[in-house]
């Protein structure tokens, strides 16, 4: 059975920040890609609708194999070399969806990388994983980006989500993006 929160409130916006030194483009790059995983984004391979990159897309984050869906959701703004922004719902969870932003700014040190979590219910399941996982999508672009890999103990947790079986729920079937 779900688990309800009674009475949901809308939790404040939650940021991430972090400088990282790679030029915008490369950044943007990598966090827009589809031709191959994301490290930043649990080595997740972004599947999008027959729009592409464009708002009112839907947008799917698959395992590297396409055989499961870890989060799903619809572009809302797409600025390029500015802003992605994006719904948001992990698709082992009953929660709402929620507002990912990803914004993306030149400083002299080379690119300030803001990860924005809005509209996302106060005590939700949702709410807690994207506390816990906003930083280390930071910490692991940042990696990617200055050293051409993750650390070596997100490669571990790559690793860990291979061999950890995900509920039937998350099967991509269920989780069409046409």
């Amino acid at each position: 059975m779900p688990e309800t929160i009674a009475n949901p409130k809308v939790a404040p916006p939650s940021l991430y920040k972090v400088v990282i030194r790679a030029p915008i483009q490369d950044v943007w790059s990598e966090i827009t890609r589809t031709d191959a995983p994301i490290a930043c984004f649990f080595n997740s391979r972004m599947t999008l609708g027959p729009g592409g990159l464009a708002p009112g897309t839907k947008l799917a984050m698959r395992t590297p194999n396409g055989r499961m869906t870890g989060v799903v959701g619809e572009i809302l703004e797409i600025v390029p070399l500015k802003r992605f922004s994006h719904t948001f719902r992990f698709t082992n969870m009953d929660d709402p969806p929620c507002r990912v932003t990803y914004e993306l700014e030149e400083v002299a040190e080379g690119t300030q990388f803001t990860l924005i979590v809005s509209d996302a219910i106060e005590g939700s399941k949702s709410l807690k994983q994207m506390a816990q996982g906003a930083a280390l999508i930071c910490k692991t672009l940042k990696s990617v980006m200055e050293t051409g890999r993750p650390s070596l103990g997100v490669r571990l947790l790559f690793t860990l989500f291979k061999v950890a079986p995900a509920p039937k729920r998350c099967r991509s079937e269920n989780w069409p993006v046409d």
